[in-house]
């Protein structure tokens, strides 16, 4: 089977992912200390973010289950932000975003558009926002997007 709509999300989050990965590489590690919104938002809770969802997608899609939990009680959705002294050193969220980016590209590699229709392995009940692995598939990557945009903010004048 040739699964025309999940070589199109691979793409899209090969291409969303690499896009990420622009910004995050072009960002120093004191760009990502800076703030987006304050008392909001700084570069490294961004980053932080990112790992935690791309961490979630696993869990969501049936293929794993979340690898970094001490990220998930720092960076999920509703945390109190804190100060960037308090979080992993930049260095090593740069690594667990990497990680975290390669082990998506295989799950995307191994979807089959059969698997697309199924319910999402987090379903609570009718109200759930995302209900399939489609579903699932495509938010993680608007999101994904999203934040990259804020991420970019930070980037030097020089390099956008």
């Amino acid at each position: 089977m040739e699964n025309p709509a999940s070589k199109i999300l691979a793409k899209q989050y090969a291409d969303s992912s690499g896009w990420a990965d622009w910004i995050i590489n072009s960002l120093s590690d004191e760009d990502l200390r800076k703030e987006i919104n304050p008392g909001k938002n700084h570069g490294v809770w961004l980053l932080g973010h990112l790992i935690t969802c791309e961490d979630d997608f696993a869990l969501f899609m049936g293929k794993g289950e979340i690898t970094y939990m001490d990220y998930h009680n720092m960076f999920a959705e509703n945390t109190k932000l804190q100060s960037v002294d308090n979080y992993p050193p930049v260095s090593e969220m740069r690594n667990k975003w990497k990680e975290m980016v390669e082990k998506n590209k295989k799950i995307y590699a191994e979807l089959t558009d059969a698997e697309l229709n199924e319910p999402q392995a987090q379903l609570t009940g009718e109200n759930d926002f995302c209900k399939t692995k489609e579903d699932v598939a495509s938010h993680w990557q608007v999101h994904l997007m999203y934040h990259t945009g804020q991420l970019s903010v930070l980037m030097p004048k020089s390099k956008s």
